[in-house]
């Protein structure tokens, strides 16, 4: 459909209150079956797992930046692959799903260990079962990177949709490509700074609200509330680099869109793809929307879908 075929179009529709009505029963099904933990890591943060326990196939999930478990990109993936025998595992990243009580730091890109331990606490669980990792936008970066650990060794394959690359050149495009793309996004930011404030007393976070952009907002948080000396170090310390790829050593699909509005593909294509790596880039799909009709029907996930029931990638 024509109308899909334009980058903003399907990312905005994939994530509409139109798609709520038809991804609702799904998203009820999926929870009815989930149980919940509290995984606390040896430095002392806490996070949420949501997991099903019916098969010997997992897939573990890591939603985008301050999204969630029931996020619209999500579900709909994590219900295809139940439907075929994968158990479902869905991870909230410090910050994420309302969990802002549980930590008084603030969520960081470029600190990902909690998770690292959080996946291998779920590989030594299931350490007889098939495992895979799923991420979505800045959550594909951090299965990109958590793939890459040497201490990951488990997994059978990664698959990453709308990846962050380059977050300087992404934090540009989402400032710069739409003012809807930009007001979602900092208005999201505020949300969880203001029950952060809330619930943490933390002081000196109101100046942030004076920023209208994401790029002045980061620097602010850079500046005041991160170990980093600048923006520059802050984004070198999560940028998917030649280095990255070439540690995955299990199978590994990256889906980009060439039309995606927030995180654009020149990034990946400076990059090479190894034997175990492989670049699938579509022509249409936006960010994280992949949306082939009306219906909310999508190749993609049922490629995805394919690939992981085959045991190959």
């Amino acid at each position: 459909m024509a109308l899909l075929k334009n980058g903003l179009f399907n990312t905005l529709v994939a994530s509409s209150p139109i798609r709520e009505i038809q991804q609702k029963p799904l998203r009820k099904k999926l929870n009815r079956i989930t149980s919940k933990q509290i995984f606390t890591s040896s430095n002392s943060q806490s996070i949420e797992i949501f997991e099903t326990n019916l098969y010997k196939k997992k897939v573990i999930f890591f939603p985008g930046w301050l999204g969630h478990k029931d996020s619209k990109y999500l579900i709909p993936l994590a219900d295809l692959l139940h439907i075929n025998n994968f158990d479902i595992i869905r991870i909230h990243p410090v910050d994420h799903g309302d969990t802002e009580h549980l930590n008084k730091d603030f969520f960081r890109a470029t600190d990902i260990q909690t998770l690292i331990e959080a996946v291998e606490f779920i590989g030594k669980k299931y350490q007889n079962n098939e495992i895979h990792l799923i991420g979505f936008s800045l959550g594909g970066n951090i299965a990109l990177r958590i793939s890459a650990c040497e201490s990951i060794n488990f997994l059978k394959s990664t698959v990453v949709i709308s990846p962050v690359i380059d977050p300087e050149i992404s934090m540009h495009a989402m400032d710069n490509t739409s003012w809807i793309l930009k007001k979602y996004f900092v208005n999201k930011w505020r949300r969880t700074l203001r029950r952060k404030m809330r619930l943490h007393n933390i002081s000196n976070v109101e100046e942030s609200f004076r920023y209208k952009d994401l790029e002045k907002m980061t620097e602010f948080f850079t500046k005041n509330f991160s170990p980093h000396k600048n923006v520059k170090e802050l984004f070198a310390g999560y940028a998917i680099t030649q280095d990255t790829i070439n540690q995955i050593k299990n199978n590994t699909l990256i889906y980009s869109s060439v039309d995606d509005p927030c995180v654009p593909i020149k990034p990946l294509y400076s990059l090479d793809q190894t034997n175990n790596v492989k670049f699938k880039p579509q022509q249409y799909g936006g960010h994280c929307g992949f949306i082939d009709d009306f219906k909310f029907n999508s190749s993609v996930y049922e490629e995805i879908v394919n690939k992981l029931s085959e045991n190959k990638s």
